[in-house]
């Protein structure tokens, strides 16, 4: 006790605490984490023997913990030292994956299989699951060109192009139904697992071969009902705008533009004053001195030098923010018999154009019910339906996508105001607000029915039936603007073909809806023998039925713009109907082996049959196995266990087929309707038909065959974990040119099954987690990976190989013509011109500024030869477009319930060639692709000559 200054103050006693930590196996544990419990800031961590001292209150409990396994909590005792055993995480150990039509422990998968927490969707507030699953999973590519437009989806692609025709996109299903990604609400998902190689995939067959993506959405659990709402708010900010030259930097440049081209400057000197002093004060300068009275305002000073203005016109179009709203609720729970999980969700997103009413909603609604029965039969309903509506003036009988195209177009010495205070027909805007507008609505109910049934002792049988119904309803109103004149006394239509095709009013509908229909019949037994070898054994039926139905019909001078109706027009009218249906049938098969988790084999079958293919062609068997050794399970791997937790390396070789390239009636000629014709007779413009293409009667299935290596690992208890795997894939019987046929065949000769591509890659993850003290947990990793392709047959004649496939093209080739930098003086000028034949190139000599390009052939000429393979001239391969080194660095960090987390992903390699009537890019060119950017006004002169 002390007493001082009249206070008396208690001096806890303090103890030693001292011992080591060991793991399941006996070995000392480094880094465990060792903590007085009530005081989180006193603690320490093992040593590389697993010792620790720690000096702790009289009495206290010290809580030892360690990645991949259980926490414990021990009782101090002085003057003892503790000798503590740390039991496995069996939640680890245990940790499932799902795969194809059942699910399996992690530590004894085969394949190569990638998974994606559903709880780490949450975190990402983005449109739909599709979106968010950027950068989650390496080799998973997703194309947002559309990004920024309300309602946009992706496409996916999983370790790069796979055939020909560019739609080898991953299988996706939904709680074991196949599903667009996009429709399902990001906060109903469980998890995700990634099914990349063939080991994985080949039981799904016909639509496996190029990935599968298994979604599983939420289910209720045993309990009280338990009711969540999350709401999320954002914005969408468009990036990366191009800044516009003002009007006096553009006059400029294309005076020089003008004069390197040998034509008189179109600005002169009084105009640029007058650009610049419009820029500087606009005051008492008039926009519109040059026009003549009543003169139409269509069109007004376009492509000429008259008028005056300062226009950005990204500025004048594009809002700074565009608010998205996301709302969801569930309500889950049940008792012992039975479980519920039912959830709504509504997203809303508002378009960035500033003078476009562009809006997009979606409304989610999903319900999952489970009955316990019996203790042998239990039931299961399933319902998802989606419901979308998108309003925007763009899209098939409204405005056009070359709006974007003529966004840049314009000149910025224009006004956008005409005399009378209206918007200009130049500025865009009156097409954007004349009342034209379109209606995308979509409805998407999927329902699936399900028993499971258990006989016996693990022996399970599982039987589903899924209808789906999708519907699209379409309609387009086009209503040209009335541009005022310039007097403002009359009015012209605004027709301007880039835009608003067509010079009339028109009304536009059309509906689209599907049915689809699967079923579902497997069963699986698993048993042991000699408690050392455990197999597996699942054999199934699936048969799945598409059918599509379309109707289209347009109608021009419409009588009422505000009432509109099909039948209400007097001009031209347009009918299109599509039909067709197709469907598959498959048996399957697998048996899954191992010996006491340490020797681990799996053997996948499927025999499949598709009606896309002639009778005799229909059927394919598609087969393929995988090896797995988990080393750290051989005894002679103890030694290494207090620094290695997991050590595992797996073979897998498969072979799948895929029908989605070929036609839906491969075996019959069709013909295509076209029910409005250019010409005219007695009665009018009049439909036709084409006449059927020749069919190649003996098409059948594409091929894939997919080769895997692959090591997981683990480090201190697996705190720290990866992978890397390498794979090729060969695609075959690829759809291509037939070899070359005799002129008198007469018809075009189809395509027959000769092409084939190859594939490979590799991909590599890495994720530390630990702990600092008992609180605050934390993780690091990322991923990094890589694909290539490239075509190994093709019978084509090699013709303009940069753009046809060819025996050896990789995927993404560019062609180019090499250069050695930029022509600086007259005299090189002269020297360049007397040396080569440009005319190819141009019929104008080159001048200082000029490009100039190499020869590489040496027959001095700067040309691509014969344009065939073998013969290019001057022309070869400068770059490549495929995506190269796709990484993501995530992180997270979390304390008492709140958590920060961050990813950042990207491409580490990707070459673009813009084409050459891409002004965006080159600038200024004819004198209607006008486009000057800021980047555009560092052209080479005789005072700025910097090199290429």
């Amino acid at each position: 006790m002390v007493v001082e200054s009249g206070t008396m103050n208690a001096v806890q006693q303090k103890v030693e605490a001292k011992g080591i930590v060991y793991d399941a196996t006996g070995f000392p544990v480094i880094g465990a984490s060792v903590v007085e419990k009530g005081n989180s800031t006193n603690g320490v961590i093992t040593d590389l023997d697993g010792n620790f001292t720690l000096s702790v209150a009289k009495n206290a409990v010290i809580v030892i913990s360690y990645m991949g396994y259980q926490t414990q909590e021990v009782q101090v005792t002085p003057g003892k030292i503790l000798n503590i055993t740390l039991k496995e995480d069996n939640q680890v150990l245990d940790e499932v994956v799902v795969v194809g039509y059942g699910v399996q422990k992690k530590v004894n998968l085969t394949g190569s299989v990638a998974t994606v927490e559903g709880e780490t969707l949450e975190q990402r507030p983005l449109a739909n699951a599709t979106q968010s699953l950027q950068g989650m999973v390496p080799g998973l590519y997703i194309d947002n060109t559309n990004a920024g437009r309300p309602g946009a989806t992706s496409s996916l692609q999983l370790r790069g192009q796979g055939n020909l025709s560019g739609d080898a996109a991953p299988y996706v299903l939904v709680d074991g139904v196949e599903m667009d990604l996009a429709d399902v609400n990001p906060n109903d998902i469980e998890n995700i697992s990634v099914l990349k190689d063939a080991a994985a995939s080949s039981i799904y067959g016909a639509r496996a071969a190029y990935g599968v993506i298994l979604v599983t959405t939420k289910k209720g659990k045993e309990g009280k009902a338990r009711v969540s709402y999350q709401a999320t708010l954002g914005w969408t900010s468009p990036m990366s705008l191009p800044e516009m030259a003002n009007a006096y930097e553009f006059a400029t440049y294309f005076n020089q533009a003008c004069e390197n081209a040998g034509m008189v400057k179109q600005y002169g000197v009084e105009k640029l004053e007058q650009l610049q002093q419009y820029i500087n004060d606009p005051t008492g300068l008039d926009p519109w001195a040059e026009l003549t009275p009543g003169q139409s305002m269509v069109a007004a000073f376009e492509n000429s030098a008259k008028g005056l203005g300062n226009t950005d016109y990204f500025d004048l179009h594009y809002k700074d923010v565009a608010f998205k709203q996301n709302h969801n609720v569930s309500v889950s729970g049940g008792g012992e018999k039975a479980q519920y999980y039912i959830s709504g969700g509504m997203y809303k997103e508002d378009g960035l154009l500033r003078y476009a009413d562009i809006g997009y909603k979606r409304f989610n609604f999903s319900s999952n019910v489970t009955s316990k029965v019996t203790d042998w039969l239990k039931l299961k309903v399933n319902t998802k339906y989606m419901n979308s509506d998108n309003e925007t003036p763009f899209g098939t009988g409204a405005l056009s996508e070359g709006f974007y195209h003529s966004l840049a177009r314009f000149r910025p010495t224009v006004s956008v105001v005409d005399p009378n205070g209206y918007f200009t027909e130049l500025s865009m805007i009156p097409y954007l607000q004349s009342g034209t507008k379109t209606n995308t609505e979509n409805n998407n109910l999927t329902m699936t029915g399900g028993l499971e049934l258990e006989p016996l002792k693990d022996w399970h049988i599982f039987f589903d039936y899924t209808y789906r119904y999708n519907t699209r309803d379409y309609w387009a109103l086009k209503v040209l603007p009335q541009i005022p004149n310039a007097s403002g006394d009359s009015y012209d239509i605004g027709t301007r073909a880039e835009i608003a095709d067509g010079a009339s009013n028109s009304y536009t509908r059309y509906d689209m809806n599907n049915q689809y229909q699967s079923v579902n019949l497997y069963t699986n037994y698993s048993f042991s023998l000699a408690d050392k070898h455990n197999f597996t054994v699942m054999l199934g039926y699936q048969e799945e039925y598409y059918k599509y139905k379309y109707l289209y019909d347009s109608v021009t001078d419409i009588l009422s713009t505000s009432n509109p109706s099909l039948e209400m027009a007097s001009g031209d009218r347009t009918v299109k109907d599509t039909r067709y249906a197709w469907a598959t049938r498959g048996y399957f098969g697998r048996i899954n082996y191992d010996f006491m988790g340490r020797y681990l084999v799996e053997v996948n079958g499927r025999y499949d049959g598709s009606s896309r293919f002639a009778k005799g062609n229909r059927w394919g068997f598609f087969p393929s196995v995988s090896l797995g050794w988990n080393i750290m399970r051989e005894s002679f791997m103890e030694k290494t266990q207090d620094v290695l937790s997991n050590l595992k390396l797996r073979v897998s070789w498969g072979l799948l087929g895929n029908q989605t390239g070929a036609a839906y009636y491969t075996f019959a000629s069709t013909m295509d309707p076209t029910s409005l014709g250019n010409w005219y007779f007695q009665n009018g413009r009049e439909g036709y038909l084409s006449p059927g293409s020749v069919v190649d009667s003996n098409t059948t299935w594409e091929k894939v065959e997919h080769k895997n290596i692959g090591i997981d690992f683990g480090f201190f208890g697996n705190a720290l974990t990866g992978s890397f795997d390498v794979f090729q894939r060969d695609t075959r019987d690829m759809l291509g040119p037939s070899v070359a046929l005799a002129d008198f065949f007469g018809a075009v000769a189809p395509e027959t099954n000769n092409a084939e591509m190859r594939n490979r890659g590799w991909e590599l993850t890495l994720q530390w987690r630990g702990k600092i003290g008992k609180d605050i947990d934390y993780s690091i990793g990322g991923s990094l990976s890589d694909a290539t392709s490239e075509v190994t047959a093709y019978e084509g004649d090699g013709s303009d190989p940069s753009e046809n496939w060819y025996k050896g093209k990789k995927v993404g080739e560019i062609w180019g013509y090499r250069a050695s930098g930029l022509i600086q003086t007259q005299e090189e000028a002269d020297a360049y011109n007397s040396t080569y034949d440009l005319a190819y190139l141009s019929g104008q000599k080159w001048m200082p500024g000029d490009v100039k390009y190499v020869d590489l052939n040496g027959d001095n000429k700067i040309n691509n030869g014969t344009n065939t393979v073998g013969d290019m001239g001057d022309m070869t391969v400068i770059g490549n477009t495929t995506p190269r080194y796709q990484y993501t660095i995530n992180g997270s960090i979390s304390w008492k319930g709140l958590s920060l987390s961050l990813m950042f992903q990207g491409v580490g390699k990707r070459d673009w060639c813009p084409a050459m009537n891409t002004s965006y890019f080159w600038g200024s060119g004819a004198y209607a692709q006008v486009t000057v950017f800021k980047e555009h006004l560092d052209y080479w002169t005789p005072e700025n000559p910097d090199e290429l």
